[in-house]
């Protein structure tokens, strides 16, 4: 039998990389506040795993700089692949692909080429921006196995203000600080007499962040321009009538159309209230703990049940990007999602089991996605103000009723 080739992975194009790097270094130094904590690494060499948090989209990038000039091949999401510039550009810089919710042996095998080779390989475990300021996602228990499997060092950048920068419901930037400080999480020798949940549990410590709990200590200035508009992709219901899916934005304003509530975000990027009767939450962390709060009674009933018309995709094999299947309406229960319409003309049931839906991948004011296996289910409800509380109840009844403290 003919010897199964093995998965090629390149280190990241040196050319690319640096340029890249020292132009970045500049933009994030001056125009964005960065400023890098390197002492963890002081006497480690490669091969060894960075992990961090998952703020914003310029984690990446911050996280390269952390260990500028040190070449990192990050673990990315498969669905960037399916993109065909992005594809060209993750190869030049030798991303290695990760099909989400599933064991990717590929990926494994590929990291193992990078750290066998004396690389480092930069993965984010929760695998999903954060919505408020504070880790979002899951992060899969198998991220201990994976280090203990290898036992090699692994350092975390700890990263803050990131989210506040740029978070995940505007494409705007707003300029401020950002603060990444590289600290050692394990040493390849104390992996070996470490139980799975022990590492399990200090990786998730050495990641965390709160962007709000750090801005209420920094009280630190962001200039931009509109820095509430999109804020409703996150923020659905308003906290003075209570309505859902009222919240509107102009500018610095977030106001409701239903009781003319209004908050105004200020230059620390804190909300304050727009008129003398308005009830407002000076974060979206604690805002966005005000709608779970609501969510999480609602989700206790145990007819509970929600609905949505809907357009549906999927990630064609041999395609880029996501091919239209239908149209129908979607329903959420406590026991599964569920979808009523067509699929390619014909008109199907599909059913979703809650229990086997571990994280909620979205895109804020486009899409969320559920997956089995490689394939993936891509939603666009028709209304995409209702998308923050569909990811939102998906993630609580998940957390809830379904294995909320799972163990590696």
């Amino acid at each position: 039998m003919p010897e199964k080739k093995t998965p090629k992975v390149s280190r990241p194009n040196a050319i690319l990389y640096y340029s890249v790097g020292l132009l970045a270094g500049l933009y994030f130094r001056w125009f964005l506040g960065l400023k890098i904590d390197r002492s963890g690494l002081k006497g480690l060499k490669p091969p060894f795993f960075v992990l961090a948090g998952h703020g914003s989209w310029l984690d990446f990038m911050v996280i390269a700089l952390a260990l500028f000039p040190r070449r990192i091949n990050f673990m990315a999401a498969y669905n960037f692949f399916r993109d065909p510039v992005l594809k060209f550009l993750m190869g030049w810089m030798g991303v290695i692909s990760k099909n989400q919710f599933t064991i990717d042996n590929q990926a494994i095998i590929k990291t193992k080429a990078v750290i066998g080779s004396n690389g480092m390989v930069g993965i984010f475990p929760h695998g999903c921006l954060s919505n408020e300021g504070r880790p979002g996602g899951f992060a899969a228990p198998s991220i201990a196995k994976l280090l203990k499997a290898f036992k090699v060092p692994v350092v975390a950048v700890q990263v803050s203000g990131a989210y506040l920068s740029r978070p995940r419901w505007t494409t705007r930037i707003r300029r401020g600080r950002i603060e990444a400080k590289v600290t050692g999480v394990f040493n390849g020798e104390e992996l070996n007499s470490l139980s799975a949940e022990d590492i399990y549990s200090r990786v998730l410590r050495f990641i965390d962040f709160d962007d709000y709990q750090w801005q209420r200590k920094n009280k630190v200035t962001f200039r931009g321009k509109k820095l509430a508009e999109g804020a409703e992709g996150v923020l659905y219901k308003c906290p003075k009538c209570l309505a859902e899916f009222s919240l509107r934005t102009k500018g610095n304003k977030l106001f409701c159309i239903s009781c003319n509530n209004e908050a105004l975000l200020n230059n620390q990027l804190f909300f304050e209230p727009g008129r003398e009767d308005s009830i407002v939450f000076d974060g979206f962390d604690i805002w966005y703990d005000f709608q779970q709060q609501n969510l999480l009674a609602e989700i206790h009933d145990p007819g509970f049940r929600m609905g949505t018309d809907t357009m549906l995709l999927w990630n064609e094999p041999g395609k880029y990007g996501y091919q239209e299947m239908g149209h129908g309406t979607l329903y959420l229960t406590r026991e599964a999602l569920t979808y009523e319409g067509t699929v390619f003309g014909s008109v199907v049931t599909l059913t979703f089991s809650m229990k086997d839906i571990l994280m909620v991948p979205y895109a804020a004011g486009e899409y969320f996605e559920i997956a089995k296996g490689t394939d993936i289910r891509r939603f666009v409800p028709d209304d995409l103000r209702v998308m923050m509380k569909w990811v939102l109840a998906i993630r609580l009844i998940r957390d809830t009723f379904y294995e909320s403290k799972p163990k590696p």
